[in-house]
C-alpha cells in the first residue's frame, strides 16, 4: 500500500491514514512499518484499532544538525521518549499513546521536520505490515451459527466482521475484524493448499466443502484491495423436498415429463438451485434413470435412490459445459442438468440434446418468461435465429422465474411465474417471434371468472394493495 502526501502533512497524519486504511482493507496489525526515502516510522500495538504501544521514527539527520541542540528540543516537549543518534542518524521511541492523544505528539513532527536531511511533506510512504492480529477464527463454529440462525450465505473479508445473510438481509455479527491472515487461514482450512495458491494465480475461484452432518458450502473466493475474500453459500446435505418448498404442482408436474427443456429463472439468491435440486431427487426417488449433473461447482451432492446419478464439475471433471453437454449423449443419460447456459455453445448443445429425446434443465438470470425465450434466442447470430426460434417451439417444456419474498414471523416463500410449453399458443408465439403476445392470452373478465376470490382479484389488477392482494399474488 502507498500513502501520498501534501505539503501540510505531518507524520502523524500519514500513519493515522495509513493505520485506517490498513484496519479497513487488510485487517487489524500488529506491527506495521512505513517507510520513505529518508525516513521510517515502526509501531507496534496489541489492538491498533484503540491504542499504539510504542512508534518508532528513524530519519538521516542534515550535516548542520547540532545533536545536542536537537536533544534539548525533543526534552522541552515533555514527551518521555528515548533517543539515540549515531552516523548521522536518529532514532526516536515514542511511549503508548491512544488515538484521541495523538495531537499530544506534534512537537515530535516539527523537530524531525527541522532536523532531518529532507522533508517529511509531500513524499509517498510505503505501508507494509509486518504482523496482523488474528484471532483464530473456526470457520466450522461459524457455519453452526448459520444454520442455527437460518442464514443463506455469509461473507468473509479482510478489514470487516464476518457479514451473515438471513431472510435476504445482509448484517455484520458481533465479532472481532478478521485481518488477512485471517483469511489465509480460513480458506486452507476450507480448501488446503490447492485452492490457495489457486486464488493467488487466478485471482478468484469457487470450490465445495463438506461439513459432515451439517451440510455442504459452496465456497467463491476472490481478492479484494490486495486481500482475499470469501462468499459461502450454505447448501444442506440433502435436497429440500417439494412439499417444503411452496412452489406450484405445475412446477413437479415438469419432473414427471421424459423429454425437453425447463429452464429456472431468476436473480442470484432467488432459489433456482434450490428448486432445481427438488425436482431431481424427485426424479431419483421416483423413476429408474441415468441422471447427469454439469455444475461449476457442485452444490447440491445427490446420493443414488432408484436413479443413478452422475455429478461433474466444470473444470475438475470437464473442460466446459459445452462439452459436458456434448459427451452426456454418448453416456445414456434420461436427464440432463446443466448448471447455468452462459453461452451461444451451451444453449445450442442444450436444445439439440431435448431434441433428441432426453429432459434438459438448465437455469438463467433473467425476470420473466418473456425475457427467459428472447434472451435465449439474443445469444444466436441473426441469420441462426429463425432456426434457433423452431428448436426452442419444439423442444420447451416450460420456463418457471421465481424470486423470494419474506414470510412474516421469518422466512422467504417464493413467488414464481410458470409458461409450460408444448401448448399451440405457446409454440406459435416463439415461431412467429412474438413471445410478447403471451400476456394477452387471457381475456381479464375470463380470469376474474376463474378466480376464487373476484373482489381481491379486482383491486390487484387494478393497482389497489390490500393483504388479500398480496396473498393472492404469493
Amino acid at each position: 500500500m502507498v500513502i501520498g502526501t501534501n505539503s501540510r502533512s505531518t507524520l502523524f497524519d500519514v500513519f493515522h491514514t495509513g493505520v485506517r486504511a490498513v484496519i479497513k482493507d487488510l485487517g487489524v496489525p500488529e506491527e506495521v512499518r512505513f517507510t520513505t526515502a529518508h525516513c521510517t516510522l515502526l509501531a507496534r500495538a496489541n489492538d491498533m484499532s484503540k491504542k499504539v504501544d510504542q512508534i518508532r521514527i528513524e530519519f538521516h539527520l542534515k550535516d548542520s544538525a547540532d545533536p545536542t541542540q536537537m536533544k534539548l528540543a525533543v526534552e522541552a516537549t515533555k514527551i518521555p521518549h528515548h533517543m539515540a543518534i549515531s552516523d548521522g542518524q536518529c532514532l526516536l521511541t515514542l511511549p503508548a499513546f491512544e488515538w484521541r492523544q495523538m495531537p499530544q505528539l506534534l512537537p515530535i513532527d516539527g523537530i524531525v521536520e527541522k532536523f532531518s536531511v529532507r522533508s517529511c511533506r509531500s513524499c509517498s510512504w510505503q505501508v507494509s505490515v509486518e504482523k496482523f492480529r488474528t484471532f483464530g477464527v473456526n470457520i466450522n463454529v461459524l457455519i453452526e451459527e448459520m444454520q442455527a440462525r437460518k442464514a443463506s450465505d455469509i461473507h468473509l473479508r479482510a478489514g470487516s466482521p464476518p457479514y451473515m445473510r438471513v431472510d435476504g438481509d445482509l448484517f455484520p455479527l458481533d465479532m472481532p475484524v478478521l485481518s488477512a491472515e485471517d483469511m489465509r487461514e480460513i480458506i486452507f482450512h476450507l480448501g488446503g493448499d490447492e485452492e490457495l495458491n489457486r486464488l493467488m494465480s487466478d485471482r478468484e475461484i469457487s470450490f465445495q466443502y463438506h461439513l459432515a452432518g451439517v451440510c455442504y458450502l459452496r465456497c467463491s473466493g476472490y481478492i479484494k484491495m490486495g486481500a482475499m475474500a470469501l462468499a459461502i453459500r450454505y447448501i444442506p446435505e440433502e435436497p429440500v423436498p417439494f412439499e417444503k418448498l411452496d412452489l406450484p404442482e405445475t412446477v413437479r408436474s415438469v419432473a414427471d415429463a421424459h423429454r425437453g427443456l425447463f429452464l429456472v429463472c431468476g436473480i442470484t439468491g432467488s432459489g433456482k438451485s434450490t428448486t432445481l435440486a427438488a425436482m431431481l431427487d424427485y426424479i431419483n426417488s421416483t423413476r429408474h434413470a441415468h441422471i447427469i449433473s454439469i455444475e461449476d461447482p457442485i452444490e447440491f451432492v445427490y446420493r443414488d435412490k432408484k436413479s443413478v446419478i452422475s455429478q461433474r464439475q466444470v473444470g475438475r471433471d470437464t473442460y466446459s459445459f459445452a462439452n459436458a453437454l456434448r459427451g452426456a449423449l454418448r453416456e445414456d443419460p434420461d436427464v440432463i442438468l446443466v448448471g447455468e447456459m452462459r453461452d451461444m455453445d451451451t444453449i445450442r448443445a442444450a436444445i439439440s440434446a431435448a431434441e433428441t429425446g432426453h429432459l434438459v434443465f438448465s437455469t438463467l438470470h433473467t425476470m420473466t418468461a418473456v425475457d427467459t425465450v428472447n434472451r435465449i434466442i439474443s445469444y444466436f447470430p441473426q441469420a441462426e435465429r429463425d432456426l434457433i426460434r423452431q428448436e426452442l417451439a419444439y423442444t420447451l417444456r416450460g420456463v418457471a422465474c421465481q424470486r423470494l419474498l419474506k414470510r412474516k414471523g421469518g422466512g422467504r416463500v417464493p413467488c414464481v411465474e410458470v409458461l409450460l410449453g408444448g401448448k399451440p399458443i405457446v409454440r406459435d408465439a416463439i415461431l412467429e417471434g412474438d413471445i410478447g403476445r403471451l400476456y394477452s392470452i387471457i381475456d381479464r373478465d375470463q380470469a376474474i371468472s376463474a378466480c376464487s376470490d373476484e373482489e381481491a382479484f379486482t383491486r390487484v389488477t387494478s393497482g389497489i394493495k390490500s393483504s388479500e392482494g398480496r396473498k393472492l399474488l404469493g
